[in-house]
């Protein structure tokens, strides 16, 4: 096989940026099984249109050459939907450009002149032009033809200092020597040829080491290019008797010629600017924004108590916008290298980039409050009964209570109709007003919306029992599945978390407080969310329009263009205006339409008798929750539209924006790569996207050795160094390039022998050796995929080829002129499919390199004199396929043995280092609330879209765990999936609480840390200890304690507050009102701070649900019999004994 090309496509249609056939990049372990692979071509094409649906003005957002395809009058089936999805102009631009370069790259080959100066790998332009098709910003092409050609060069240098050292050994020296006699291996000795295999070795392995190392980005592709480079040199220089040092002059040649046809293409045809990627990439972006939207003023209107009702479609938006960000970010990227003729400047884009970051946390938000309603999911917290009287609010003759012990004993006389009688009781807010309920409180407390009234409370008890079974408990004891030698885990968490709903009262006309306050909460918030809707349109209109006219000074007069652009800015400024107005109707009157079931409580007169019942606070914490992300999404669209109008005011004239050169083909291992959302050979260690020094120090805490004391002198530092970087060796890169290396010395082993020296080389044993070398993958189940992909692509791309072939030369021996018609008339179809035919992108990649390399090489072989070739036509083909064959399972079987890794370990450290870091980034938002500090915090929104990110790559990975074979038995997919899925979700509830804490005052920020005990050091204690026990168990797979910290919800909820800001008891009340009143009721700050708590609560809950998770997957050690199980605390907050408790209920 020829070298494969390395590339990173870029897209000019939104959501979908960058090739999904990412050639070496996919070659890799990384790529994905058919079945698994998700294609996006049909939301692909729609999202221009969904931009205009979703404006008033969509004359202004429409481009004539975006127009979407003819719908199709015939159904095709799943498979060929991808063809009408990308059949759209702007889709056809890259395929064009990419098109028109390889078939260049053909004549430059069947010239006579040129192809005698390339030289024998003249085919490898024709390779390249599959492998790095220009079909990207011309930076980024420039950037990527650049690192490619300087590991080659490089590669090509340690080739010549290998070839020096080995001409040293050399017993005899034949400067004169005859081809015909070279390539039979008669100069072959054995000095030489081991100098050489130690060079090939130490050179596979720090370019591999370097591919592995790095991650991914513009180094992966370079670094595989330089190992071929060293491959196909050292294994035909050691047949030369002299040092043959122009031997990697014939693989850069080619290489050299392919980058200056991509680059011409690049600038010629179709150009495209990285700027115009990022605003594409926007739109992509912002098309399900404004979607979600749509869908959450709908959903407000309808039925939530409704059986049929769900929220998938808004959540299926949201994951839409996440989806679109890791290559948003990758575009970003590029934006301070770009080089465009515009009016406004590639950096100009950042403000805009973190808006949208912000805007899909929020939005995210909003769905926040469809789980807090849904009776299936965690309910929202119910501070129990105090001991003692909480913050009176008006004075009321409170109801006596009922003795709780006659009260249990009566209900469970009968239980069995309690279910019942809750569903016949389940209301419809259409069904009944708010007054039909009665209101009784107990003694304890004179605040009805923390009231625990006797007979509710019998009720909601055996009710709970019901809901019970999908609670903690039922999930540990439906985690030993009946047929299986496994045991219950989590047991000890689950009862305790029996016990805390026991004490928490599920309310029996939920249904109805539920419907009544997303009716009150749609009421308050369609507005707005219209506002919202039509600035998202409009935004991404201007996105769309943002390119053009750039060359536009040939059109019209300057005094009506001038015209026009203030129209265009009074435009965005009167849509400024106009939410502007609606955000401060809304923060001011209409939000406080939820407080109206409050109002009672102050207010007699407030429209209610005296028997109405208030809600309980649970329900207008909801609210508040939906209203706070709502309101902070219309603030940052308050933004985007300021950033829109400065930049139409600022940059009125076009001009040529030029990098500055230290910004110049920058590149860290963290920073977020153009393949982000198809190269997962990464480090399981390395969270692409977040900084290092984020992932080792939020503080002043600091890693230390535990076998030694920190060096004292210059030989301590250095000894310490040598350490380091011998313990380094044992990583998972280094033993990944290391065996790599052997397995390439192992498959050189013919061309290296006298004896098959000859055989070798006139048959390209080479194929094989590169081709398992590409092959093997740090994961034995990625490598079993490529070994299973290269061989049936290789054989489809032979046949292809083959024909190719036959057709252009019927029976003679090559025709120039029916190669370069064929080509041209296949080249067009073959790289819409190479672009965007939605198969696994390594049996894309392959099937195309196949097919040009028997092409290439046959016509190679009849018009060039060579002193070995294959043959031509199906010869050719058949000697690919086997050799092909040959290496890739010789990678297959070299990945069984030692050192051997799995998809299964990079996964669990994955989840490890990804534990670690979301309680690095909890300490940093805590210490930030507490200094409250006014800073930017985009680096930890950054750094949590980088777990993110992660996260869901981890997720594809995972689909080729299939290919790993293991007799132990079958992989715990779902439980690691459960895992991930409670990671996501607090790396979200982490955003949410960093914006809270941004937002509050400094004495509302810390009556927050008081309620929920960020600051207690107790209860912080087990915070973070229940993090590290749960890194280190994934980390290492040792079981975690059965008795553990968790539920940490339990120390959570220790003391009552009820809806007061601050508890009773405290001796500081932060200048903060002790009684609640409406006013406190009403203000901003005490929905932030109510919406915090909240916020909180997730974290703790999650937190409980990850170390049960965990446990499953881990299993437990340490048993100790009854504790945890002695005693539990009653619902009046008492310690009980199970004798005593079950003497109350006899």
């Amino acid at each position: 096989m020829a070298p494969s090309r390395p590339q990173v496509r870029i897209q000019t249609d939104p959501p979908e940026i960058f090739n999904k056939s990412n050639p070496i990049i996919e070659t890799e372990r990384n790529q994905r099984p058919p079945s698994h692979r998700r294609s996006n071509e049909d939301q692909d094409g729609q999202a221009a249109s969904e931009i205009e649906k979703n404006t008033d003005v969509s004359e202004s957002s429409s481009h004539a050459d975006e127009k979407q395809p003819v719908r199709q009058k015939i159904k095709l089936p799943e498979t060929l939907r991808w063809i009408p999805a990308n059949s759209t102009w702007p889709k056809w631009k890259p395929v064009i450009r990419s098109a028109l370069a390889a078939w260049i790259a053909v004549v430059v080959f069947i010239i006579p002149q040129t192809e005698n100066l390339l030289g024998q790998a003249a085919f490898l332009i024709i390779i390249a032009s599959f492998l790095s098709p220009p079909g990207d910003p011309f930076m980024a092409v420039l950037e990527r033809e650049i690192i490619t050609l300087i590991f080659v060069t490089l590669g090509w240098a340690w080739v010549c200092l290998g070839l020096m050292f080995a001409s040293l050994t050399r017993t005899q020296t034949i400067p004169d020597a005859s081809i015909q006699t070279i390539i039979t291996g008669e100069y072959i000795e054995a000095g030489p040829t081991v100098i050489l295999g130690v060079f090939l070795f130490i050179g596979s392995v720090f370019f591999l080491y370097i591919k592995a190392r790095l991650g991914p980005g513009p180094f992966l592709p370079a670094s595989v290019f330089g190992c071929i480079c060293v491959d196909i040199s050292l294994t035909t220089a050691v047949l030369f008797p002299y040092p043959y040092y122009k031997i990697g002059q014939m693989i850069l040649l080619p290489l050299v010629f392919h980058s200056a046809i991509s680059l011409i293409m690049s600038i010629l045809v179709f150009p495209q600017s990285v700027s115009a990627l990022f605003t594409t990439c926007m739109q992509g972006a912002v098309a399900p924004l404004a979607t979600a939207i749509s869908l959450h003023r709908s959903h407000l209107l309808e039925d939530v108590t409704s059986s049929v009702f769900s929220y998938t479609q808004i959540t299926d938006a949201a994951n839409k916008v996440e989806n679109a960000l890791p290559m948003l970010a990758a575009a970003a990227r590029l934006l301070k290298v770009d080089i465009v003729y515009a009016r406004f400047a590639p950096t100009d884009y950042d403000e805009l980039h973190a808006i949208m970051r912000k805007l899909t946390v929020r939005v995210n938000g909003m769905s926040v409050y469809y789980t807090l309603i849904d009776p299936t999911r965690e309910r929202f917290p119910v501070t129990p009964a105090a001991s003692r009287p909480a913050t009176p609010v008006h004075s009321r003759p409170p109801s006596p209570r009922a003795d709780r012990r006659s009260s249990v004993t009566t209900e469970e006389k009968h239980a069995p109709s309690v279910d019942q009688e809750l569903r016949d009781r389940k209301p419809s807010r259409h069904q009944r007003p708010l007054s039909s309920r009665a209101r009784t409180y107990p003694t304890s407390s004179t605040s009805p919306l923390h009231s625990h009234r006797p007979y509710n409370h019998s009720r909601s008890h055996h009710a709970h029992h019901t809901l019970l079974h999908s609670s903690l408990l039922h999930l540990a004891l439906s985690r030993a599945p009946k047929h299986s030698g496994e045991t219950a885990v989590g047991v000890f968490e689950s009862q305790k978390y029996l016990n805390l709903e026991a004490i928490h009262l599920s309310h029996p006309d939920s249904a109805f407080f539920t419907a009544r306050a997303t009716e009150l909460l749609s009421d308050s918030c369609q507005d707005l969310l219209s506002v919202c809707e039509e600035v998202l349109g409009i935004s991404g209109a201007w996105m769309g329009n943002v390119r053009k006219f750039s060359f536009d000074f040939w059109r019209g007069h300057h005094e009506d263009k001038a015209q026009t652009h203030k129209k265009e800015v009074q435009k965005y400024e009167d849509l400024l205006e106009k939410l502007t107005r609606e955000l401060d109707e809304f923060t001011t009157k209409k939000r406080l339409t939820v407080l109206d079931p409050y109002r009672p409580m102050f207010d007699r007169s407030y429209g209610a008798s005296s028997d109405d019942e208030v809600p309980p606070h649970r329900y207008l914490f909801h609210c508040y929750v939906y209203q706070y992300h709502l309101l902070q999404f219309a603030v940052l669209l308050q933004d985007m539209l300021k950033e829109i109008i400065r930049l139409e005011t600022e940059r009125k004239k076009p001009k040529i924006w030029l990098p500055s050169l230290p910004k110049l083909f920058t590149w860290t291992t963290w920073e977020a790569s153009e393949n982000i959302e198809h190269d997962d050979d990464e480090d399981p260690e390395i969270i692409p996207g977040m900084n290092p020094a984020w992932m080792t120090d939020l503080g002043k805490a600091v890693k230390r050795d535990p076998d030694a004391l920190p060096p004292r002198n210059a030989l301590e530092v250095a000894m310490n160094w040598i350490y380091r970087a011998a313990i380094s060796i044992g990583g998972g890169n280094v033993l990944f390039a290391l065996k790599a290396g052997v397995l390439t010395v192992i498959l050189t082993i013919p061309s290296f022998l006298k004896v098959s020296a000859e055989f070798a080389y006139a048959n390209k044993f080479v194929w094989a050796v590169f081709m398992g070398q590409l092959t093997l993958a740090r994961f034995r189940g990625d490598t079993t995929f490529g070994l299973v992909a290269r061989i049936i692509s290789t054989f489809t791309g032979g046949l292809i080829g083959t024909v190719m072939w036959y057709i252009s030369t019927g029976h003679g021996r090559g025709n120039p002129y029916g190669l370069a018609a064929v080509c041209a008339v296949c080249y067009p179809s073959f790289f819409f499919a190479r672009l965007y035919w939605p198969i696994p992108p390594m049996t894309n990649l392959i099937i195309w390199v196949t097919a040009a390399l028997v092409v290439g090489y046959s016509y190679e072989d009849t018009h060039l004199t060579v002193p070995s070739s294959p043959g031509w036509g199906i010869d050719v083909a058949w000697r690919r396929f086997v050799l092909v064959t040959v290496g890739v399972l010789a990678a297959g079987v070299f990945s069984l043995f030692p050192p051997s890794t799995t998809i299964r370990s990079y996964q669990r450290r994955t989840l490890a280092t990804t534990s670690a870091e979301l309680g690095s980034i909890y300490c940093s938002v805590v210490s930030y609330a507490n200094s409250h500090v006014d800073g930017d915090n985009t680096t930890i929104v950054q750094s949590l879209l980088a777990i993110r990110s992660k996260l869901k790559r981890s997720l594809v990975l995972k689909e080729n765990v299939i290919y790993e074979f293991s007799l132990r038995g079958k992989w715990p997919a779902e439980r690691y999936h459960k895992i991930l899925e409670i990671q996501m979700q607090i790396a979200y509830q982490l955003c949410h609480l960093m914006s809270i804490v941004h937002h509050l005052e400094p004495a509302w920020a810390h009556a927050f840390l008081r309620r929920t005990r960020m600051l207690d050091s107790d209860f912080q204690g087990d915070v973070l200890a229940v993090i590290s026990l749960i890194s280190n168990a994934l980390r290492t797979g040792s079981p975690l304690p059965q008795i553990t910290p968790c539920p940490l919800l339990d120390r959570f909820m220790i003391r009552h507050h009820g809806l007061n800001v601050v508890h009773e008891e405290s001796e500081d009340n932060y200048g903060l009102p002790r009684t609640l009143t409406v006013e406190t009721l009403e203000n901003l700050q005490y929905l932030t701070f109510c919406v915090g708590v909240s916020t909180a609560f997730g974290i703790v809950t999650r937190l409980d649900r990850l170390m049960v998770a965990v446990k499953e997957l881990v299993g437990e050690q340490y048993h100790i019999d009854g504790v945890g199980m002695g005693y539990r605390r009653t619902w009046t907050g008492e310690v009980a004994s199970p004798t005593s408790v079950k003497a109350t209920e006899v």
